[in-house]
């Protein structure tokens, strides 16, 4: 068993797993690529129109997160040195530390996909709608966007909902609730 799965394990050692978390989070590291490739094409496509680079922090907050990405991510950092903010507002990014994100290589998914157009549908699923950080798209026409050049934010999150789903049935004691989310900011509890 490998070290970073060995600092997950002393993590969880209060639940009782019924099998190797492994092969759930590696699902979850190949979905995160995926994302990465397809975020790297849109801030490409889209570099003339996006203010986004680093010291910019606006979209930086406390979110809340998946059990598969909350242990995913505590697994990357758990032996490693990491920046905190200790001194922060409520709601705010712990790991924003001089307008830099200490846990950049490691950050959640829905970090990935800052500064992005992102589309998503409305909560009764019956509307397409469109979002993008304020300071980005200012000189764009109404119809540049598309479903081709923008993040389609409800299919990458079924995918992690449905990871997600695989992990938490790893739990024999059921810890986790099926839509249950995680401050980031416990993280730092977790890390010695």
């Amino acid at each position: 068993m490998n070290q970073g799965i060995v600092s997950l394990m002393k993590f969880l050692k209060p639940y009782i797993l019924i099998k190797d978390p492994k092969e759930v989070l590696k699902e979850y590291r190949q979905l995160r690529n995926e994302i990465d490739a397809r975020c790297t094409q849109l801030h490409r496509e889209h570099k003339n129109h996006t203010q986004c680079r680093k010291g910019c922090s606006g979209c930086c907050m406390d979110f809340r997160l998946l059990p598969v990405e909350f242990h995913y991510i505590l697994n990357q950092i758990i032996n490693k040195r990491v920046e905190v903010n200790l001194v922060h507002e409520k709601g705010e990014c712990v790991f924003l530390v001089n307008d830099t994100c200490s846990i950049y290589e490691h950050r959640p998914v829905i970090c990935r996909s800052h500064g992005l157009p992102i589309l998503f549908t409305d909560e009764k699923f019956n509307n397409l709608s469109l979002t993008f950080c304020p300071l980005n798209f200012k000189d764009v026409p109404d119809d540049y966007f598309s479903l081709e050049n923008s993040y389609d934010q409800d299919t990458y999150n079924q995918k992690l909902f449905s990871i997600n789903q695989s992990f938490i049935k790893t739990f024999q004691d059921e810890q986790y609730a099926e839509k249950q989310m995680i401050e980031m900011s416990r993280l730092v509890g977790c890390l010695g």
